[in-house]
């Protein structure tokens, strides 16, 4: 199976707080091979995704190349299953999530995401 099609948010946390579902209907990612679009309300981030095969749990990093965040690399960690797709994120550009657990103390993002219909 794979993350490749559009998504939509379901659920969402940053650094273990949870983010009000008024504001997940604005946040959609969508994923075609190695390309990425993260549009989170009027801002969206384009970009490459480098996958790393051999990782558990999956992984794979965002390079923003157009956007609010040009530049930056996102490590993440991702898992798919029945038509639902978990990515947990480190923001600040520091190492890889290793658990889809955030907490004030890691400042992780983790959004939990469906295909749309």
């Amino acid at each position: 199976m794979t993350i490749d099609g559009q998504w939509t948010a379901i659920g969402a946390e940053i650094a273990g707080q949870h983010i009000d579902d008024d504001f997940l209907s604005v946040i959609t990612l969508t994923v075609a091979q190695t390309s990425c679009e993260l549009h989170i309300g009027g801002n969206t981030d384009k970009g490459t995704l480098k996958f790393l095969p051999h990782t558990i749990p999956m992984a794979f990093d965002f390079t923003s190349t157009d956007g609010p965040n040009a530049g930056k690399v996102f490590k993440a960690i991702y898992k798919l299953s029945g038509g639902f797709l978990v990515v947990c994120y480190n923001t600040d550009g520091g190492d890889r999530p290793k658990t889809f657990v955030t907490t004030p103390e890691n400042k992780f993002s983790l959004v939990r995401y469906k295909r749309p219909g």
